[in-house]
């Protein structure tokens, strides 16, 4: 597919005045876009058509593509009739009476992870991470339903094996060699040392299972003070034990904090140096959502994603990531110009248009065209105003 973008705004640095970023510079160019990358960036007055085909943008910002980091496509009950969320006294309890409400529903897997799907692509994802159920109550089920979707889709899907009912206890280890053998791309978990109750040899096989098939690790750590900060030490270690820098995530990561003083410094520090991904959905319980800003300023790689949405465990959620990420600015209180621009990148996988200085990153020649389109006249304007998505294209092609 090859085709021109034209006059379509990109942010080229700050307008200061004195110590002060008072807006983002823009300007109008015109983008050639052939078998999905960027391959031209010229002034809009310089562009030509020679009967190539061309979008005119009518001066709209061009910003990267939005990445759904996580989510569970096999728990949506989007699709079904509204019911109340079952009540549950523990969390093993709600994992254990999930499935068979799951299973009951009118509607099969496969229509209601589209719902889901659909409902992201709606709000301007172009590309997710969907954490998929293994366990014996499943089987591959899931696993395949999504599988199944993934490939009638026009946007990638990762997948995350996940023994959510834990790994050592649910004896899901060949379930899971099956799962990693059949197109999951992630080993999973949940809360080793109080689920699994030997958060050693729970990661020690989650590793395993990891650097046997060549794939990433995405846990879940929802664990607090000890529990958590030994599990997060103890991945730290794995990782750098491994070699696995840059292939690890840890979703939640409430235990994050529980550390205090020199020890607060050298863990964030060696989550920075191992490349170990934090991933958070925002929670809004006090305490809760780990200290985001100060992992970026340590280097920490943190994402975002919506995790439940109508699900067994929630009657909330709306699928947009802009709406979690507004949400992040206004907990931490981010406001100023370069940081609100900075602040993109947790939900575009780390690709934001300018650094911290206002030096011009994206778009550049060679880039994936994966983008989308806005009437923002900035970042900063498209985070702090959750300004309308009108368009978004993976690879050049469109997906909303």
């Amino acid at each position: 597919m090859t085709y021109w973008l034209t006059n379509v705004r990109i942010e080229t640095g700050f307008i200061r005045e004195n110590d002060w970023i008072k807006a983002t510079e823009t300007q109008l160019v015109a983008i050639h876009i052939h078998n999905g990358k960027i391959t031209t960036i010229i002034p809009t007055e310089y562009f030509s058509s020679n009967d190539e085909k061309f979008i005119d943008c009518n001066e709209q910002l061009l910003l990267p593509g939005i990445v759904e980091k996580h989510c569970h496509l096999d728990k949506s009950k989007l699709g079904t009739q509204y019911t109340p969320i079952t009540p549950a006294k523990s969390l093993v309890e709600r994992f254990e009476t999930e499935i068979p409400i799951l299973d009951s529903l009118d509607e099969p897997i496969e229509v209601r992870a589209k719902a889901l799907y659909d409902l992201e692509v709606s709000h301007g994802a172009t590309a997710f991470r969907s954490h998929i159920d293994i366990e014996p109550a499943t089987g591959l089920r899931y696993l395949n339903a999504i599988t199944s979707l993934r490939k009638n889709v026009c946007t990638p899907i990762e997948l995350v094996a996940f023994p959510q009912h834990g790994l050592l206890r649910s004896k899901s280890s060949q379930l899971m060699e099956k799962a990693l053998q059949n197109g999951a791309n992630f080993v999973g978990g949940v809360d080793p040392y109080s689920l699994d109750g030997d958060y050693k040899a729970s990661l020690h096989e989650t590793f395993r299972l990891a650097t046997t098939y060549n794939v990433g690790i995405d846990i879940h750590v929802h664990d607090r003070k000890e529990a958590g900060t030994t599990t997060i030490k103890e991945i730290i270690h794995l990782t750098k034990k491994h070699g696995w820098q840059d292939k690890v995530f840890i979703s939640h990561a409430f235990g994050l904090n529980d550390f205090v003083g020199d020890e607060r410094k050298q863990v964030f520090s060696d989550l920075a140096k191992q490349g170990i991904h934090i991933v958070t959905s925002v929670p809004i319980t006090p305490n809760t959502i780990p200290p985001i800003m100060e992992l970026i300023d340590y280097g920490v790689s943190v994402h975002i994603g919506c995790d439940n949405i109508y699900d067994c465990w929630s009657p909330y959620g709306d699928g947009s990531l802009q709406e979690k990420l507004v949400r992040l600015g206004e907990l931490f209180n981010v406001k100023d110009q370069s940081d609100l621009t900075q602040l993109l990148g947790l939900m575009t996988d780390g690709v934001t248009t300018l650094d911290k200085d206002g030096n011009h990153i994206w778009p550049s020649v060679g880039d994936e065209a994966t983008y989308l389109l806005t009437s923002a006249m900035s970042s900063a304007e498209f985070v702090a105003r959750k300004s309308p998505i009108t368009s978004s294209y993976y690879q050049g092609k469109q997906v909303k």
